[in-house]
């Protein structure tokens, strides 16, 4: 989720209707679609295009209701009209599968696009264009790179756009659909403008996350994107629900029941209405490799579910600042000040104490008074008075911590065979679809005067002098990015460096548009990294209110790493690949919450290879 909304949407108010139990749940989904129509529901996509084989997908219900199934046939052509046909082949649906249809049409031609279709019981459905990779020697590709489309937050603009963009794949980074329940991250003047969700209560059971898909992917627009383009997905946190990890999620607690059953009911629907081929190992793994003909490897992360350690938190997990007490007498224990006096205590005797500083002087004085500071109410201390973050232990100990991961181990060594693999195939690039910046992300030092807090849903005052705090004492803006992970990454930069010919990264997740150049703990140059802005979730501009030329100017200070960055324009990016070098450019629309809008080009950036940095292109 966008690093301002982490932890600021109070879910508990909207739980509600949640506890009449799954089984209502699942009764009230079906009931939802027993009287729906008919016939091709859902238009057609394609995806995970391979050399001579790409997934197609349709939806088909059949006229004699939700309990019957259906025979649904299918074909490929070279031509729109379908004189020649390539393959083609039958499949069966039903209720066990919400009567979505997925095949694996093989025997296709490399870097070749197509026409496709289906029929059953008379009816035809839309025609779609998909397009296989090439085998060997490509010279080119291009692909196009979204994430993060919130359906009450807007129309989809940027998916009519890609309908008719010249490229040969799409990349969804995730975020595809959004779990809340009704009112939740939401924007009125889109809902008043019919962009209201289905079901109202929050995702949990099957039906829900069922009854949700069939509500984005019957948006017209949404429906052009997927059959103009074969897309390339993997899932972010919102397909499951906010800030998920390998156990868990911040937005899931024991009133929805066991998590397992969440997870695999989120997982189970993705692949039912996802163009996406199931692996075999398992539907959890969505960790995979595209060969772009030796011009790129395509590798797609999964950053999210499948190893990812827990996220850390500054409210809960940030320790303060202790002195060591000396409890030989327990009756009257004694603040140890100096190293030397520490060395003469017996070490059984010595306990560490969180301690408020007297804040008023030049320097900060630790309280050292046990009685007193037992007797003090944390919430309401003596003006001048404040307990300190111990960062440097936060740091070293625990946000440092050799073990965590944002991949799991398993994934990290696949990925480091991954870029062996390609390295040692001659391939010129390695790119990284995944879902989080892995770039360093500081904190913007903005002013009260620069933020109007009377109008943030998101920020408040209080707020956002915590967030300053932080900023001053050096920490990353969001633990969820690969900054939450630092010693991961470090892994991750090495296997770059040893097995990797040029790497770039791409990453979605925050809702606006981010360009780094990455660097390692030594400073050395080791990758590239370009983020996409979102389909229609909102960006910074929502959560810091404030004249986006400050937030852009307070926020490059921030970030050394960072080359481009566009804090308030909802669009997506494009890739325009050749041997030598990549060429990454930003397109935005003016406006989602209307059909009347325009768009506009952003800058085009640059990476050659062996430089491991981007350029502004003149």
């Amino acid at each position: 989720m966008s690093m301002f909304t982490q932890n600021m949407l109070n879910r508990r108010h909207v739980l509600g209707g949640i506890g009449a139990g799954a089984g209502l749940l699942a009764l009230r989904g079906q009931a939802a679609k027993a009287d729906e129509a008919a016939g091709f529901t859902h238009g057609v996509a394609s995806g995970d295009p391979l050399a001579d084989r790409v997934i197609l997908w349709t939806r088909f219900v059949p006229s004699g209701g939700t309990a019957t199934n259906a025979t649904v046939a299918w074909e490929v052509a070279s031509d729109n009209a379908f004189n020649t046909i390539i393959s083609h082949g039958t499949a069966k649906t039903g209720p066990k599968q919400d009567f979505t249809v997925k095949v694996d049409a093989k025997g296709l031609s490399p870097a070749s696009r197509y026409f496709y279709r289906f029929s059953a019981e008379g009816q035809q459905s839309p025609v779609g264009q998909t397009k296989t990779l090439p085998s060997t020697g490509a010279k080119h590709a291009s692909m196009a790179v979204i994430s993060c489309a919130n359906y009450p937050q807007g129309f989809f603009n940027v998916y009519r756009e890609l309908a008719s963009r010249n490229v040969d794949m799409i990349l969804h980074l995730g975020d595809y659909i959004y779990e809340y329940a009704d009112g939740v991250y939401s924007n009125d003047a889109a809902v008043a403008n019919g962009r209201a969700i289905k079901p109202k209560n929050e995702l949990v059971v099957i039906e829900d996350y069922r009854t949700r898909y069939a509500l984005y992917r019957g948006d017209p627009d949404l429906q052009a994107a997927h059959a103009a383009h074969p897309f390339i997905c993997v899932w972010d946190d919102h397909e499951i629900c906010n800030n998920t990890w390998k156990a868990g999620a911040e937005n899931h607690n024991e009133d929805e029941g066991d998590f397992e059953a969440r997870k695999e009911a989120a997982i189970r629907a993705y692949h039912e209405w996802m163009p996406i081929r199931d692996n075999k190992a398992g539907k959890d793994k969505i960790f995979r490799t595209f060969d772009i003909g030796g011009l790129a490897s395509l590798i797609m992360l999964d950053t999210r579910l499948y190893g990812r350690d827990k996220q850390l938190e500054y409210e809960h997990d940030l320790p303060m600042r202790s002195i060591p007490f000396d409890f030989s007498d327990q009756q009257n224990p004694k603040a140890i000040l100096d190293a030397a006096s520490l060395k003469k205590v017996p070490k059984a005797a010595v306990k560490h104490i969180p301690v408020p500083f007297d804040m008023r002087g030049e320097k900060p004085v630790p309280m050292t008074d046990f009685a007193a500071i037992k007797a003090l109410d944390p919430k309401n201390l003596q003006k001048g008075f404040s307990y300190l973050p111990d960062t440097d232990k936060f740091q070293h100990d625990i946000l440092g911590a050799e073990s965590r991961t944002i991949l799991g181990t398993e994934q990290e060594n696949w990925l480091a065979g991954e870029f062996a693999t390609s390295k040692a195939n001659n391939v010129p690039w390695q790119i990284v679809g995944q879902q989080l910046l892995i770039g360093r992300v500081g904190i913007p030092m903005l002013k009260d005067e620069d933020i109007d807090f009377e109008s943030s849903k998101f920020v408040s005052k209080a707020r956002f002098d915590a967030i300053r705090m932080m900023g001053r004492l050096g920490m990353p803006l969001n633990l969820d990015f690969w900054d939450g992970y630092p010693a991961c990454r470090e892994r991750i930069y090495a296997k770059v460096k040893e097995k990797a010919n040029n790497a770039i990264f791409l990453s979605g997740d925050t809702h606006n548009a981010w360009c780094f150049d990455l660097t390692d703990e030594n400073g050395d140059n080791v990758a590239v990294e370009f983020a996409t802005p979102s389909v229609s979730s909102p960006g910074m501009e929502a959560y810091i209110p404030a004249d986006p030329a400050r937030v852009h100017e307070e926020v490059m200070k921030a970030c050394p790493e960072l080359t481009y960055f566009n804090s308030k324009d909802r669009g997506w990016m494009e890739l325009d690949i050749t041997p030598d070098r990549v060429a990454t450019t930003w397109h935005y629309v003016s406006t989602v919450l209307s059909h009347d809008y325009s768009t506009s080009i952003g800058p085009t950036v640059v990476t050659k290879a062996g430089d491991h940095t981007v350029s502004i292109a003149g």
